[in-house]
């Protein structure tokens, strides 16, 4: 855990979860996938 060393523990599975979804997709153009993401489901 040293490496997440300053992350606040209420936001740790957040940033995990972000970190996971950018290497799931680091061959990706993230603007495209988040853009189809919010054109399937938009934010109410």
């Amino acid at each position: 855990f040293l490496q997440f060393n300053g992350v606040p523990k209420h936001t740790f599975y957040l940033h995990l979860k972000e970190t996971e979804f950018r290497f799931n997709h680091r061959h990706d153009d993230l603007y495209k996938v988040l853009l189809g993401m919010l054109r399937k489901d938009p934010l109410k």
